[in-house]
């Protein structure tokens, strides 16, 4: 099974959005949410309290919300289904 267009114009979408934040918290929101580092390992590795990587998830997080229901995204981003996600 392969992605659909749409989860690829989702993945677009967020890309897009991800570009949009600025750049520190672009590089916590990537690294967290693309990347999967901890909390605790982006404080780390950034050199940052870890309230600071909170507070950007944080303010990543708005804008998106935001940016899902006026902006860049548009309407939301379904997930694929498990057996997409199983067998890319």
């Amino acid at each position: 099974a392969a992605f659909t267009a749409s989860h690829l114009g989702c993945l677009l979408r967020m890309a897009q959005l991800a570009r949009a934040l600025p750049a520190e918290c672009r590089r916590v929101f990537t690294l967290r949410k693309v990347y999967g580092y901890s909390g605790k390992e982006l404080a780390t590795r950034l050199g940052i309290p870890d309230e600071a990587v909170e507070e950007l998830l944080i303010q990543a997080a708005r804008v998106c919300a935001q940016e899902s229901t006026t902006g860049v995204l548009g309407t939301a981003c379904s997930p694929p289904d498990e057996a997409v996600i199983a067998n890319p």
